[in-house]
């Protein structure tokens, strides 16, 4: 494979990582006024809106340094799959429990999308990169390891608002 078709790869992915964060951000952007009830978690859910934003300012970095640009096509999609997404529990008696394990399940998702960008910047010879995508991916496993430990605390309040 030529490097140029390697660089297209990794450029890619790039775009793909901020329609993801983009998704991210109004999907917590829907989800954030159901977990009022939680602090801790309306908290974590405000500092992840804010840091998605900042992850995708990073891309956009990123991005613009190789000459490329965001995909408007890709980002209109995860708009509305965002959109999509902060309906599906809506009205649901267990919601905040079920956009917990959403959660749970995108952040290892874009975990394994940032180790990827990680191994392609490397083949794209992007080494310059590799800090910055490793900072987004630490962040991201930060905030999925608080709600996995924080999960059964999480289920204990969701109890006690239903009993109460």
């Amino acid at each position: 494979m030529s490097d140029a078709a390697t660089q297209e790869i990794y450029l890619t992915g790039l775009r793909n990582q901020h329609a993801v964060e983009t998704q991210a951000i109004g999907t917590l952007q829907n989800e954030i006024s159901y977990t009022k009830a939680y602090p801790d978690l309306h908290a974590r859910m405000q500092a992840d809106k804010e840091r998605s934003t900042t992850q995708a300012a990073r891309l956009d970095a990123l991005l613009e340094k190789h000459g490329s640009r965001k995909s408007l096509a890709k980002e209109a999609v995860a708009g509305a799959v965002a959109t999509i997404a902060g309906f599906a529990h809506v009205g649901s008696d267990d919601d905040v429990l079920k956009n917990v394990l959403a959660a749970i399940g995108f952040k290892a998702y874009e975990i394994a999308s940032y180790k990827a960008l990680i191994a392609l910047a490397g083949a794209a010879g992007a080494s310059g990169d590799i800090a910055t995508l490793e900072q987004s991916m630490k962040e991201e496993q930060e905030t999925g390891d608080w709600l996995g430990e924080h999960l059964p605390a999480l289920v204990t309040a969701y109890l006690g608002h239903k009993r109460g």
